[in-house]
């Protein structure tokens, strides 16, 4: 009796470590098979990024595809199948994959942000503002400033000029020199009347970056309401000398035409 409660233990025993040593080698497998997955997945998904930089869509959304159908949890992929539809015109197939990687990683602020501007490009402005906002809030998130820089920019498309200005201040309580959030801060200035204030965010926009077409306009537009011509002037000329083209060229030119006949009494 005693030698068959031993050998019935040691059965026990010998089949207890025979089963942790397969589901070792089972996750050891299942390990290694994720791992080729992955491999496989993250291949397909550079290669389509790659072919979306080059403006082969077509090319690029096969790849990407590709990287979901072998690895449907990819997040990443996911997002990057939204960008694809985005170019292709079709914002529904692109709102579905954006849905399916913030469910999949809603911790990324990455893919919480670039779902944000999609929703405010199609005018959901409340759910583009939930969005940055977890974006924001996300722990991993390098660019906290960029995400809130975004989200004012978002605003002021409602319009909401209050909120634009909050969440653009804060985007430069993180970052002061965050070009975008200046430009934008000396719009919203200009908005309220308060063109001094604008004209400092202009300054300081200026030790950062260069003012594009948009920038020189409404800096001639702030000189203007200040009374200082030679501004002005030099605004004016730096529109003339690099954006001819442009369309605030084509307002400079129409602003002009006004005041030559404002001027000669016609």
């Amino acid at each position: 009796m005693k030698l068959l409660r031993l050998l019935t233990l040691r059965t026990i025993f010998i089949i207890m470590v025979s089963f942790m040593l397969f589901a070792c080698a089972t996750v050891q497998e299942q390990e290694q098979e994720d791992k080729a997955r992955f491999r496989i997945a993250d291949t397909n998904l550079r290669l389509g990024l790659g072919y979306l930089q080059q403006g082969r869509d077509e090319a690029a959304l096969q790849k990407l595809k590709k990287a979901v159908d072998v690895m449907p949890e990819y997040a990443e992929a996911h997002s990057s199948i939204a960008l694809a539809y985005i170019r292709m015109d079709k914002p529904e197939e692109a709102e579905e994959h954006y849905q399916q990687a913030v469910e999949l990683k809603p911790d990324d602020g990455s893919i919480q942000n670039n779902y944000a501007v999609f929703l405010c490009g199609q005018g959901k402005y409340a759910e583009a503002e939930q969005h940055f906002l977890t974006a924001v809030n996300s722990r991993r998130y390098r660019t906290p400033a960029e995400a809130l820089e975004n989200l004012g920019v978002c605003m002021l498309q409602v319009p909401d000029l209050e909120k634009a200005e909050t969440y653009l201040r804060k985007a430069l309580q993180i970052n002061p020199r965050l070009p975008g959030g200046l430009l934008h801060m000396a719009r919203v200035s200009v908005e309220k009347k308060r063109m001094m204030s604008a004209r400092a965010y202009l300054q300081r926009y200026q030790e950062v970056a260069t003012l594009g077409p948009g920038g020189l306009w409404l800096g001639i537009q702030v000189e203007k309401a200040l009374g200082d011509m030679a501004a002005v002037r030099e605004y004016k000329t730096l529109l003339r000398q690099n954006y001819v083209d442009s369309n605030e060229m084509r307002l400079l030119l129409e602003a002009e035409a006004r005041e030559r006949k404002g001027a000669s009494g016609q």
